[in-house]
């Protein structure tokens, strides 16, 4: 497998070599300045006029190809220390233009402008600045030609914006300090980056482009144009200061093994930045608080997979675009580094309570001590990435009958490291190594390692990616153990009409990344081909649309089928802005190896599924989507459910969104976790009944640009009945056997009020309200009324936090 992945892979490089992705070659040039202009929104000062405008936007919608239907021009200046970028922005409906104030990172419905910056030229990174007539700030860091992006980080700019008689303008400072960079050697070498500028109408869902790619083309910050006259750039050594205070209040309630609790703690600690040269960074911070983070959705998972959360903490996900690894992507998660593995949740499911005994003592998550990432990118184009974190014991305190106390280890103190390493090559192509070790009090470490490229070729036309990686583990049993993935993948991402893929995978039975990466199943060989049909040339009713067919082939290293799927997706954009999806598939895989718990094969019956989403036009002041979807297998299974969103922004300043979902699933044939039925090695089945309604609220309130109210709510649902109890005989035979009562019904509710003031520039307040509440009444019969009324009677826990952090740079 490694000789065939690495002859392929030099094989494309070369071919690749002839064929270089294109860039946009309109240039733009800075002038350096004296005397910085005021930042207040007027482009009023003489250095203005000295710049040369970049004019003559394009339109990629809706009418591609097109000069702009209002003129813009943008102008940047520079001194020792910031880029100043100044933008008119003409509209001949000045009284049109969509100004809505909303939180920092949030793209509202709006008119706004955006600057991308490839600073190291890669054709591959570059930081995004966007900004709304409002004055709201949005900075993201792209990569992967803007295929993957981080939209946690977050910068000190400066933003002055102005609804004028003619339009509305914009000023912007941006520091060097907060760019990563390649310098110019010197003043008869200047340095050049790339750059584009893409502004969007709103009333008009007008995208403009100033340095412009085609929709047949693929690409984005490969096709740049080139920001020309930088030279003697600083070269910062800068250390920015975050230390943090926090109070919290928590109020538990009494819990089954667990009496009644109120706790109060205060607690300080800090957030640094070095800037250790103008391309180098470390970050590190030291008893991190995340206590203003949305709290997860709930769900009801029934399968033998583990539920995939996406990372909410601001310290882990800024600078992952190094970091990240990804193996099988997708709802496969980020692949071999997953960083909620560091200061993971803990549950009281997890502590060994002896009868009549309870709970005196449990944290909610494993404390992280600290932790430190160091990430750029050298000259010659090596990207770097390095972090650590070392998290505490985590115990729990029991109390027995007799009122004796004992600990469990439930978490051992735990040391993580990533080191990641990506070359650029070609324009913009690269290959990269990853290595991550875990090592746990009276464990053996796990390490695992990986190899991935991604080649670009014939001018972004095609691209072929995969990955190596091997892992040591440990069993459960403290005893070690070894596996290994690959996938491999070729497509053509840029046509006309016309985009295909191929692509493979193979992981062997004891291949494990959990330790520190996210995967949910070893033991299998896969096989995928899609093929996609677009039409971006708008016509009389659909403005674009798409259609695509993809096969899907997966079996288990003993060669048991598992999964034999055709799946129909089809996309269509309607010209007044609305948008209607459909999907719908066919799942004629044999067998199921996981369904009985390790007790054989099932022979799983046929699936099929439909589902369809609509959603109006996303201008307007109330908006609404409608999903609805319905299943069926080749047994008495049965499924349908639906979601439904409403949006509102009644006010410049305020926005809400509500959004319901529902399933029903009846008579599914499926595994029986608790029976109590001594029989065939545990292989009881039974139809099972599903309900779950989920009811989803957020809102936000922005009083200023830097003061904003957020509001999150989620009310979950879910019961289950298990009726004809059966056993399992071979793989699809059943003997009915007498059955017990395995009903469930759970209620949950989780909130969250956060009150957030940015009252100095970096420097903020948090005043947080969060409430959980967890329980069930175990009737699955209860009404759908009486079940959302229970979940207001389950007594709830109550955490108020108050964090105060204060920006220091030295």
């Amino acid at each position: 497998m490694k000789l065939f992945l690495s002859a392929a892979l030099v094989h494309l490089v070369v071919l690749s070599s002839h064929a270089t992705a294109g860039n946009n070659a309109r240039p733009v040039h800075a002038v350096r300045i004296s005397t910085p202009p005021v930042i207040d929104g007027f482009l009023d000062e003489d250095a203005w006029q000295a710049a040369r405008p970049a004019v003559d936007f394009m339109q990629r919608e809706p009418e591609e190809g097109q000069l702009g239907s209002e003129r813009t021009e943008v102008r940047i200046l520079y001194d020792e220390a910031a880029l100043y970028i100044g933008w008119m922005l003409y509209d001949s409906e000045p009284d049109r233009i969509v100004a809505r104030l909303t939180r920092r990172d949030n793209e509202i419905e709006s008119d706004r402008g955006s600057i991308y910056i490839d600073t190291f030229h890669d054709h591959q990174t570059a930081y995004e600045f966007t900004f709304n007539a409002a004055g709201v700030k949005v900075d993201v860091l792209q990569y992967d030609d803007a295929t993957k992006e981080d939209p946690s980080w977050d910068v000190v700019w400066d933003l002055e914006t102005r609804i004028l008689a003619d339009g509305w303008s914009a000023e912007i400072r941006i520091p060097f300090r907060v760019l990563r960079y390649k310098s110019a050697d010197s003043a008869a070498n200047p340095g050049e980056w790339g750059i584009n500028f893409i502004r969007y109408i709103s009333r008009k869902q007008e995208s403009a482009w100033w340095a412009f790619t085609p929709k047949s083309e693929s690409g984005f910050i490969s096709r740049f144009g080139h920001l020309e006259g930088l030279q003697d750039l600083p070269d910062p050594r800068q250390i920015d200061l975050l230390p943090f205070a926090v109070t919290r209040q928590r109020y538990d309630p009494a819990r089954p093994f667990q009496n009644r609790q109120q706790s109060f703690i205060g607690d300080a600690g800090l957030d640094l930045k070095y800037s250790i040269s103008n391309n180098f960074t470390l970050d590190a911070t030291i008893n991190p608080d995340f206590g203003q983070v949305e709290a997860d959705p709930a769900v009801l998972n029934l399968t033998t997979f583990e539920t995939f959360y996406p990372e909410k903490r601001p310290f882990f996900i800024e600078g992952t675009q190094i970091l990240r690894f990804t193996t099988f992507g997708g709802v496969l998660g980020p692949g071999m580094f997953y960083s909620r593995r560091i200061g993971r949740a803990i549950s009281s499911a997890e502590v060994v309570v002896p009868l009549g005994g309870r709970i005196e003592e449990l944290s909610q998550s494993t404390t992280i001590l600290g932790a430190a990432k160091l990430n750029g990118k050298t000259k010659s184009g090596l990207s770097i990435g390095v972090m650590q974190a070392v998290t505490d014991d985590e115990r729990a305190t029991v109390v027995d009958t007799n009122n004796i106390r004992s600990t469990q280890v439930l978490e051992p103190l735990a040391h993580y490291s990533v080191v990641r390493l990506k070359q650029d090559i070609l324009t913009n192509s690269n290959v990269g190594a990853i290595l991550t070790s875990v090592h746990k009090r009276n464990k053996y470490p796990t390490i695992t390692n990986g190899f991935d490229w991604i080649i670009r070729i014939d001018n972004n036309t095609y691209l072929f990616e995969g990955f190596f990686a091997h892992t040591h583990a440990s069993s459960p049993s403290n005893r070690r153990i070894r596996g290994s993935a690959a996938r491999v993948n070729f497509e053509r991402i840029a046509a006309r009409h016309w985009l295909w893929s191929l692509g493979g995978r193979i992981v062997s039975r004891q291949y494990n990344i959990n330790d520190v990466g996210f995967f949910f199943r070893p033991d299998g060989y896969t096989g995928i081909g899609t093929l996609v049909y677009k039409e971006d040339i708008p016509a009389a009713v659909v403005r674009n649309y798409n259609v695509g067919a993809t096969y899907t082939d997966f079996s288990n290293l003993d060669g048991v089928n598992l999964l034999r799927e055709f799946r129909i997706d089809t996309r269509l954009l309607f010209t007044n802005y609305w948008s209607v999806t459909t999907s719908s598939s066919a799942d004629m895989g044999l067998y199921d190896d996981r369904e009985t718990r390790g007790n054989g094969l099932y022979r799983k019956p046929r699936f099929y599924s439909a589902s369809a989403s609509l959603s109006s036009d996303s201008r307007t002041i109330v908006t609404w989507r409608i999903g609805p979807r319905y299943g069926w297998d080749s047994k008495l299974r049965r499924q349908w459910g639906s979601e439904v969103g409403l949006g509102l922004k009644p006010l410049s300043w305020m926005e809400c969104e509500a959004g319901f979902d529902f399933q029903i699933v009846r008579n599914q044939e499926a595994w029986v976790p608790n029976p109590n039925v001594q029989a065939a090695s545990g292989k009881i089945f039974a139809d099972r009944n599903t309900d779950q309604y989920s009811l989803t609220l957020r809102s936000t309130i922005t009083f200023t640009r830097d003061l904003t109210l957020q509001f999150y709510g989620q009310v979950f649902l879910a019961k289950g009945q298990y009726e004809r109890f059966r056993v399992l005989v071979g793989t699809s035979g059943f003997v009915p056997v007498p059955g017990v009562n395995s009903d469930f019904n759970t209620q949950s509710l989780n909130t969250n009020l956060v009150l957030r003031w940015e009252y100095l520039p970096g420097s903020t307040l948090f005043l947080v309200w969060s409430q959980a509440r967890d329980g069930g009444n175990g009737n699955y019969f209860s009404s759908f009324s009486d079940d959302l009324g229970d979940t207001f009677r389950i007594p709830s826990a109550n955490v108020i936090l108050l964090k105060a952090s204060y920006w220091l740079s030295l």
